[in-house]
């Protein structure tokens, strides 16, 4: 037995084991839409949602002026345009990847 002949029976042995599973899966979904009718599938659980109270905190306006909100980039570490630029010209950027355009 050469190569091309044991190549051969592999692959026919393969076509044979998923034909079989194919044929198996086909089988088994004639006999689950039978038995399911209508083809709908539903959920039971038994979940009842909880209210909670949650109130923010709220910095009294009666005796503070309210400070503008920052915004959220530069909160978590990220730069306006500005002090991009300043970074850019002081050579602080480190280039870990290239950038895309």
């Amino acid at each position: 037995m050469n190569w091309l002949h044991f190549a051969g029976w592999v692959a026919g042995l393969y076509l044979l084991y998923y034909l079989g599973l194919i044929s198996f899966d086909a089988s088994r979904s004639k006999r689950m839409k039978s038995a399911a009718g209508s083809g709908e599938l539903t959920l039971t659980e038994d979940i009842e949602p909880k209210k909670i109270d949650y109130l923010p905190d709220k910095p009294d306006t009666t005796t503070e002026k309210a400070q503008p909100l920052k915004s959220p980039i530069i909160g978590s570490g990220g730069v306006s345009l500005k002090n991009l630029f300043n970074l850019c010209r002081e050579e602080a950027i480190i280039y870990t990847r290239p950038v895309s355009f």
